[in-house]
């Protein structure tokens, strides 16, 4: 009798486990093309990815163009910016984007925050056309407004869809915990209890 339960018990664990790396796969699966530095960034996209359907329809699109995207930590002169998104170098076979954050802001608006870039460069993931800065910035142009132009700093644009991504972002992830913890996360630092 010990030995069955025994048994039983390594079969229940090793389904678990399986179950739990099918997951967490299922979720890596959905960021192919975007790219992490750490360990850190890789976790908050792949927990924000598992609660937000938005984020997840980003990643699709992302993946299933040539653009290749990596997410870094930034720091920021301005205390009103949080992250930004570059286009870099780009081949017949891919494009890349760098996409900074601001990796100490609160958990919940750093998703956000991911939201948001990860919108701009579904943007330019949709516009085969973007392959350097000039065409980078007639996207923006086109589709955004324009934020900030000084000589001393390259233009700066913004777009509807991507402040509204990152508000869709925060809201499906917040609708991933109990209402006592969205109250906490809304009104404190932006981070639910757990």
């Amino acid at each position: 009798m010990h030995t069955y339960t025994a048994r039983m018990l390594r079969i229940v664990v090793c389904t678990f486990v399986l179950l739990v790396v099918n997951a967490n796969q299922s979720h890596a699966e959905s960021l192919i093309r975007i790219r992490t530095e750490s360990t850190y960034l890789q976790s908050v996209l792949s927990e924000a990815s598992s609660r937000s359907p938005t984020l997840r329809a980003l990643a699709r699109k992302i993946d299933a163009s040539n653009v290749i995207a990596y997410v870094t930590c930034g720091s920021f002169s301005s205390r009103l910016l949080a992250g930004r998104t570059f286009l870099g170098q780009t081949s017949d076979k891919a494009r890349y984007v760098r996409v900074q954050v601001d990796c100490m802001l609160p958990r919940m608006n750093l998703i956000a925050i991911l939201g948001h870039e990860l919108q701009h460069v579904a943007e330019i993931a949709a516009a085969a056309d973007v392959v350097d800065s000039q065409s980078f910035a007639r996207l923006f142009r086109t589709i955004g407004y324009l934020t900030c132009a000084g000589r001393s700093s390259p233009e700066k644009f913004e777009t509807d869809g991507a402040l509204e991504a990152g508000e869709r972002v925060r809201e499906d992830y917040l609708r991933g915990w109990p209402v006592g913890a969205r109250v906490v996360a809304n009104t404190g630092s932006g981070v639910p209890l757990q």
